[in-house]
């Protein structure tokens, strides 16, 4: 079967709500056996992230990228996964020099479907034309079926660990990937 006919766009405003939609799925499908489901399916998860995305500054710099499954009348439509990325984030190191994929979350329903290998080149891609010749991202250690993925795209994990906590009281290992994106000569 053919992959689905994939539009990768930046994000406007217009997209928050299809942002947030695929961003809860995917916790919920990916996540169901690291957070408990007084988390998943708390009264405020959907509401809070909506939030989030609503009132998010939708402007070239932040640097979000959706994909979009392309109708057979060649219009854009649902989003189905989305990307946001640009320098890395400081994390006590100070400036790296290094690009950082900072979200990457697919719908369950595209899953398998290529939608994610056209999106990570596609940041990638962005990220080595604003000059970054590496990148790091950050990936919950409990998360097989993501970290196969970004190590099947030439991301290695840096073995340095850290404890993800930003959406919930409940604390869990995450690992970091690099990957060296522009050779440099020798």
């Amino acid at each position: 079967m053919a992959p689905p006919p994939v539009t990768i766009r930046p994000a406007t405003r217009s997209d928050a709500d299809g942002i947030t939609d695929v961003q809860v799925a995917s916790w919920r499908a990916g996540y169901a056996h690291v957070f408990p489901d007084t988390i998943l399916h708390a009264d405020d998860f959907d509401s809070s992230r909506r939030s989030f995305w609503n009132a998010w500054r939708f402007a070239p710099g932040h640097r979000i990228a959706v994909a979009t499954i392309t109708g057979a009348d060649g219009a854009d439509g649902q989003v189905v996964a989305f990307a946001s990325y640009g320098p890395e984030r400081e994390r006590a190191r100070g400036h790296t020099g290094r690009g950082e994929l900072w979200a990457f979350y697919l719908h369950p329903d595209a899953w398998g479907t290529g939608v994610a290998d056209e999106l990570i080149e596609h940041v990638e891609v962005r990220l080595m034309a604003e000059g970054f010749d590496s990148a790091v991202l950050w990936v919950l250690d409990d998360n097989p079926r993501a970290r196969r993925f970004y190590e099947r795209h030439g991301w290695e994990p840096s073995g340095i660990a850290a404890s993800f906590d930003a959406y919930c009281d409940v604390a869990v290992p995450e690992v970091e990937y690099r990957k060296v994106l522009v050779e440099r000569p020798a």
